[in-house]
């Protein structure tokens, strides 16, 4: 009995066991690739069963499963995995299979698609490309390494970055891409102030993004894959993942440190053939004085021939000499030896359910301007971090940035104002006199702005030293983030963005004032009565999201991805301006130093906008896609009952051939994106009385009466968007294994109603009105070749190359017009023309005959035509990127260089060398006699008609060649000021090694790498341009900026090395 008893009691127990080892439970993990980022659409099957599921966009799974039963992982191009479910959690890092394209990209609002699946342009830019070289700007050295998108960004630390996709799309609008960080978008506005008077650059909003702290870029060029962002998305989206840790990782600390020496790079190649002179002389008189030394600010006397001679002011019967001859760097030697000192540092980690992200960088720049004139200094801290409970995930960012900058004034300056520029002053100093020497204006008389040696222009050392323009910044921006998996198959998002910069900007300049008797006073020069203008500024943005995700296998061979969502944005500016001139006090520059009542403007922005939106994926055994989205936007700035507009999208995508060997993919899509207006544009506006009188203007309130009138601008109710159609196709492929990488895109886009400020008659009382007036199409190709030349155990040469070809065309001017004026700049023009590129240059030409003979005035100089001609256009022609990797061991070789083919721009900087006679080409013929070249004289008969034309016999004589290139005297030549902006550019540089793990292990390091690098190292132009950076502008970053630059600053060149360490 007892043994029967205990064979019973056994085989309870067996079975109590198998019963608790069959036991299902919940087996939950995360999906990633090679590279730890995650999968979304990863199938996962319990084997031998029809119980599946997909990880989610956070390659997220959840499933039933028990401890004896194996799991399948499938994916695309990843190598299938097969694990047995012991635990309850199981990660899974999965390996590519090499035979198509890898990993995902992340697309709107985070979410992550297969590459494959994608029907629409897009470009992946790793952290490796960001940081080969230690940058301060986010595309400092990407340039050419996206098709598709021409990236501008000045080798000036602090300066602005321009980034256009695929041809402009707006006039007036913004033309840069929406940027969103983390989830959420950011604001890329800039303090700086543009024009041809007095303008700077202090950067704008994307330039607070420190490199080193970036994961990854995705560049979302075609409109199919922006479409969900609407009415913000014409220009492009550019997404942006910031570094954070992974759950379940080891404590890990990064470390950085850089130094950078900046030298000038390209400044004005200049003549060196003739000095100091004005119509060929080298003496001049002196008011009151005997002196007979040239006064002039030009290089119009006669050719250098090696006499010491005297030159400037006498004082107290004394005067300095000089050998007359070239001093051919006496600009370059202004420039100092410049520096960058970049420090970061990480610290991360993750627990079973956490992880966290700390990151600190500081970053401080001393350029190549004499003393602290152009010093940049920022300070970011950012923290990242996300917990999982269950179902339940929350992540959070925030981001502070501190900055500090002086930035260096460019255009022309006024005397009525805050002085004069810095290049303006270089500009105007003759060809043999050192300005180095000049630097001492306290205790050498001769360098005082009383005695300086020409009463037409001021010591460059004085603008930089005694005005200034300091822009000080704080930026606060972040969002937190909540996900939770309903089930399987159903998940929910809610994502709160926030943005917040505040920029108090004070600039100033000195009062000039020339002492009794001194030769400046006796010459009558200008005085600068001094200035101070003190500005305040901030900006805040708020963005909501609500997503509902769907995912779902259907009979195995169908998936399908889905969402729908909310959006509410809100955006907010404010900006408080007050300046004041004629300054009381010198060198104290404060508002309430000057009789005169301050000048202050003031506006305060505020705009709303709704939005739903959906996106519906469908996929087929893994090689057919289909995308379909669509949105609908609500906006504040359009006329009520007229402010709904619906924004949809279509993508196609099949995979032609898959094999270990040869990879193709064709996509197609089409989407419709728009492109706001401005706040308050539809209503007319009232502002305080102005009467504008002959001797000035009578200003209201007037004896505490105050009056308000309709301002010059006329509301306009019947406003819409710009809107954007876009047709794309392309293909993307690989052959050998991925030795050859090819990847084509080809798109015409046609936006229509764009936004132009147009000017109104007079008799309508208003003087403008903001109005949709004109159509524009673009159209091209962008092409992207990796290739793989060598490849063996020990080394690997990657060599890639990118073309973009855009071609605009202004399809159509609403009204009589053909043409719109943009801006203009002295004799040339920047239009929108009817049938042309966006963005052409006009000017007065020399009037020519039938026969293309030019016809010349009595002085042998020029006649004008009495209409504009087109000159040229700021359209490119193409750009081309050419970046090398070459790896060997452990030691890494890059480089990058750019080509930008074509187009033209207005140069300042060469109309001023050309009125000093410092320019190149002011020595034709040596400056000897010369008859303009196939150029005829008009025959006029006594009723002063012209009945012919003669031979032209009246050469331009050695006195007269000053006013030859003078254009108010020779206005002819005007258009000789648009150049060729074509350059070829040596971007970068880098040499890196990286040390043996074995090696560095014994040091308690996980990697250790340390690189010497270059930038900006050489760069090479056409001949008629020998003056300026083609990348520089004094006008903004938008369409403007095509215009070219008014005095712009030299660029510099770098040399720098950098030791990165990871613990």
């Amino acid at each position: 009995m007892k043994l029967k008893f205990n064979g019973i009691l056994v085989l309870l127990l067996v079975l109590v066991a198998q019963i608790t080892f069959a036991q299902e439970r919940a087996v939950s993990g995360v999906v990633s690739d090679n590279t730890g980022m995650p999968l979304p659409g990863v199938s996962v099957l319990v084997k031998g069963t029809k119980s599946g599921t997909q990880t989610d966009f956070d390659g997220k799974f959840s499933i039933k499963a028990t401890s004896s039963q194996v799991l399948i992982f499938s994916y695309v191009g990843m190598n299938t995995q097969e694990v047995k479910a012991i635990s309850t959690t199981v990660n899974i890092k999965m390996t590519s299979s090499a035979v198509e394209l890898e990993g995902v990209v992340v697309t709107a609002f985070g979410q992550k698609k297969q590459k494959r699946a994608v029907a629409s342009a897009t470009s992946v830019v790793s952290a490796k490309d960001l940081t080969e070289v230690t940058n301060t700007n986010v595309f400092e050295s990407l340039s050419g390494k996206v098709a598709g998108v021409d990236i501008t960004a000045p080798a000036q630390v602090g300066a602005s970055s321009k980034v256009i996709i695929r041809g402009y799309n707006t006039i007036t609008g913004n033309t840069s891409p929406l940027y969103v960080v983390d989830g959420s978008p950011i604001v890329n506005s800039s303090a700086s102030g543009t024009g041809n008077t007095r303008s700077y650059d202090s950067g704008n909003g994307i330039g607070d993004l420190d490199p080193n702290n970036i994961e990854s870029m995705t560049v979302l060029k075609g409109a199919a894959a922006a479409a969900l962002y609407g009415s913000r998305a014409s220009n492009g989206v550019i997404v942006i993942t910031t570094k954070s840790a992974k759950n379940k990782s080891k404590l890990s600390v990064e470390i950085m440190t850089s130094t950078d020496f900046a030298e000038v790079a390209r400044i004005p190649h200049l003549q060196n053939d003739f000095g100091q002179g004005w119509a060929g002389k080298s003496w001049s008189s002196w008011s009151g004085s005997p002196n007979t030394a040239s006064n002039e600010n030009g290089s119009w006397g006669p050719a250098f021939n090696g006499e010491v001679r005297l030159w400037g002011a006498i004082i107290n019967a004394g005067q300095q000499i000089k050998p007359y001859v070239a001093l051919e760097n006496n600009v370059k030697d202004f420039f100092e030896l410049g520096n960058t000192f970049t420090n970061d540092v990480r610290v991360s980690g993750g627990g079973e359910k956490s992880n966290f992200s700390l990151y600190f960088s500081d970053v401080k720049s001393d350029g190549i301007v004499p003393t602290e004139a152009d010093l940049y200094k920022r300070r970011t801290l950012a923290m990242n971090g996300g917990i999982t409970e269950g179902k339940m995930t929350i992540k959070g960012t925030i981001n502070y940035v501190k900055k500090d900058q002086n930035v260096v004034n460019t255009g022309q300056g006024a005397d009525a104002g805050e002085g004069n520029t810095l290049s303006q002053e270089l500009l105007q100093v003759p060809r043999d006199i050192s300005i180095v020497d000049l630097e001492d204006y306290t205790n050498n008389p001769y360098n005082t702005n009383s005695n300086y040696f020409s009463p037409y222009t001021n010591n460059p050392y004085w603008s930089v030293k005694e005005n200034a323009t300091m822009v000080n910044g704080n930026r606060f921006y972040g969002n937190a983030y909540f996900s939770y998996k309903i089930n399987d198959r159903f998940s929910a998002s809610y994502q709160l963005g926030g943005d917040y910069s505040s920029e108090d900007v004070k600039s100033y300049g000195a009062v000039v004032k020339f002492l009794p008797g001194s030769a400046q006073a006796l010459a009558g020069a200008n005085a600068v009565v001094g200035g101070v203008t003190e500005t305040t500024r901030e900006r805040l943005e708020f963005d909501n999201n609500f997503i509902l995700n769907y995912s779902n296998t259907i009979a195995e061979d169908f998936g399908i991805n889905a969402f729908i969502g909310f959006n509410a944005n809100q955006r907010k500016s404010s900006a408080l301006q007050a300046q004041i001139t004629n300054l009381d006090i010198p060198y104290f520059y404060e508002l309430s130093n000057s009789s005169i009542k301050p000048t202050v403007a003031q506006s305060n922005l505020e705009r709303k906008s709704y939005s739903v939106f959906a996106s519906f994926e469908t996929s087929y055994k893994n090689f057919l896609y289909l995308t379909l989205t669509g949105r609908n936007d609500w906006t504040s700035t359009l006329p009520i009952g007229n402010n709904s507009y619906f924004y949809p999208s279509a993508a196609l995508s099949g995979i032609v051939l898959d094999s270990p060997d040869t990879f193709l993919k064709l996509r197609a899509s089409y989407a419709q994106l728009g492109n706001d207006t401005d706040p308050y544009k539809t209503e007319s506006a009232m502002s305080a009385g102005n009467s504008a009188l002959g001797f000035g203007n009578i200003l209201l309130p007037i004896g505490g009466v105050n009056g308000y009138e309709f301002n010059a601008t006329l509301g306009n109710s019947e406003l819409k968007p710009e809107m954007t159609t876009e047709y794309e196709v392309g293909f993307e492929s690989n052959f050998f294994k991925k030795r050859v990488n090819l990847d084509v895109a080809l798109y015409d886009k046609t936006t229509k109603d764009l936004i132009v400020d147009r000017p109104l008659p007079t008799s309508t009382g208003y003087a403008r009105q903001v109005a949709n007036i004109a159509d524009v199409n673009n159209k091209g190709i962008e092409l992207s070749l990796n290739l793989v030349p060598v490849r063996t155990e020990n080394f690997q040469w990657d060599f890639t190359t990118t073309f973009t070809k855009n071609i605009s065309e202004v399809t159509d001017i609403i009204g009589d017009e053909t043409k719109q004026l943009l801006a203009s700049n002295y004799g040339v023009t920047f239009n929108a023309v009817e049938g042309e590129p966006l963005g052409v240059f006009s000017a007065k030409m020399p009037l020519k005959t039938d026969d293309g003979k030019y016809i010349v005035n009595a002085l042998g100089f020029y006649k004008e035509s009495s209409d504009e001609e087109i000159i040229g256009t700021s359209q490119r022609d193409f750009v081309m990127g050419f970046n090398s990797r070459m790896t060997y061991k452990n030691l890494v070789f890059t480089f990058g260089i750019d080509w930008k083919e074509g187009g033209e721009m207005y140069s300042y900087t060469k109309r001023l060398s050309h009125f000093t006679g410092n320019g190149i080409e002011t020595t034709y013929n040596d400056r000897n006699p010369f008859i303009v070249p196939n150029s005829v004289v008009e025959v006029v008969n006594g009723a002063g008609d012209v009945t012919g034309y003669a031979e032209n016999t009246k050469a331009v004589g050695f006195e007269d060649v000053t006013d030859f290139y003078n254009t108010s005297n020779n206005p002819g030549i005007e258009n000789t000021h648009v150049i060729d902006k074509t350059f070829v550019r040596l971007r970068s540089v880098a040499l890196t090694y990286n040390f043996p793990s074995a090696a560095i292990k014994r040091m308690g390091l996980q990697n250790a790498s340390f690189s010497v690098y270059g930038k900006n190292l050489a760069l090479w132009t056409p001949a008629e341009n020998p003056y300026i950076d083609p990348e520089l502008s004094t006008f903004g970053t938008g369409l403007l900026s095509e215009q070219g630059e008014f005095g712009a600053n030299p660029t510099q060149r770098t040399y720098g090395a950098s030791i990165k360490l990871t613990f």
